[in-house]
């Protein structure tokens, strides 16, 4: 299969902000919003209800930021989609990032 065919990656989470958000700016200028979201919900699996927790880093980046840096605070609630990505640490360890392209509070 070809790339392309496989080129899907959306996703979509609500959570509430862990930690305070915190802003940042590229080499080329691009300013960057970075959040951690926690997910708690109950879900369905095999007909059985589970409990589900997440966290996972947020980046949001672009002018369209500047304007959520202002709003969200700790505790905000929150619903984002975009696609994730995986990114290395000074140490080589691997994480998933989501990479917001659209944020709504809820």
């Amino acid at each position: 299969m070809n790339e392309s065919a496989l080129g899907v990656n959306q996703f979509t989470l609500a959570g509430r902000l862990i930690k305070p958000p915190r802003v940042s700016k590229s080499p080329a200028g691009v300013p960057h919003l970075h959040a951690t979201i926690e997910h708690r919900s109950m879900q369905t699996e095999a007909g059985l209800n589970r409990q589900c927790y997440a966290r996972i880093q947020m980046v949001a980046s672009g002018e369209w930021t500047q304007a959520w840096s202002k709003i969200l605070t700790v505790d905000s609630a929150i619903k984002v989609t975009g696609f994730i990505q995986r990114h290395e640490d000074h140490n080589g360890m691997g994480k998933l990032v989501l990479h917001a392209q659209r944020i709504e509070q809820v």
